[in-house]
């Protein structure tokens, strides 16, 4: 058994917030096993914001997930245990590291170029009500992965 301290911001700022994540992320480069993730200012949108009732895309701030946001970079720095879902019945195929011990999934997407291949967030999931039935069901969207290098 292991304790595990969690970084999780106190402000419910969305200004704070958003200097944090500048701090943290568009200042410093990451890896994630070893492959470059790559975050651009509009991953903001993706981690810190969630679909609002009617359809409305990433139109609703969760205080809950951008709380979370440091947990990207414990992840980077393999501070939390974690398993790697490759979910390949999906049309945009995307790998979720999921920390079922923090109740934390990131999605990553796996990218292509001539430099190289890298990482993209796609988005978190900061588990709210029923969590365990939604990590069994997240368990269960994809093939079990040993590495992020198997996705290239």
């Amino acid at each position: 058994m292991n304790v595990i301290n969690l970084p999780i911001i106190s402000s419910s700022s969305i200004e704070d917030i958003k200097l944090i994540f500048k701090k943290t992320y568009l200042s410093s480069s990451l890896t994630f096993e070893g492959v470059p993730l790559k975050i651009f200012p509009e991953d903001f949108n993706h981690i810190c914001y969630e679909n609002k009732r009617g359809d409305l895309y990433k139109k609703k701030f969760s205080l809950r997930k951008a709380r979370k946001l440091l947990i990207i970079k414990e992840l980077c720095d393999k501070k939390i245990p974690y398993i790697l879902i490759y979910q390949i019945n999906r049309s945009k195929k995307t790998v979720c590291v999921l920390a079922e011990c923090v109740e934390f999934a990131l999605f990553l997407i796996p990218k292509k170029s001539n430099k190289g291949n890298y990482l993209r967030i796609g988005t978190i999931i900061s588990y709210g009500k029923k969590v365990e039935s939604k990590i069994k069901s997240q368990k269960n969207k994809g093939k079990i992965i040993k590495k992020i290098e198997e996705v290239f």
